[in-house]
């Protein structure tokens, strides 16, 4: 009974610092997705802001491939790994300088 307190706890205090997705304007987009095409073309690194699950990640990595028919990039890490970024969790993007 206690282990099944402190596991219904735990999870009250994950749902509690969920957040909502926060919602972008168009314009907001379009700088986005501008900075994103620059990046690709200049092969400079990013930080992505993303939206998971009711919580912000941050991913950092240089695009490596805009997948347009599946609304997804391909960003490669520091260590050349691939991270397929669903654009649709997307929120912020800045360089990383």
């Amino acid at each position: 009974m206690m282990l099944e307190h402190l596991i219904q706890l735990k999870q009250d205090l994950i749902d509690g610092s969920k957040i909502e997705k926060p919602s972008l304007d168009d314009q907001q987009i379009e700088e986005m997705d501008l900075l994103v095409s620059e990046a690709l073309e200049f092969n400079k690194e990013l930080k992505f802001k993303l939206f998971n699950n009711g919580f912000v990640e941050n991913v950092n990595g240089r695009v490596h491939y805009i997948n347009f028919e599946q609304h997804r990039l391909h960003v490669k890490d520091q260590n050349d790994n691939t991270i397929y970024i669903n654009m649709n969790n997307i929120i912020g993007v800045t360089y990383n300088d």
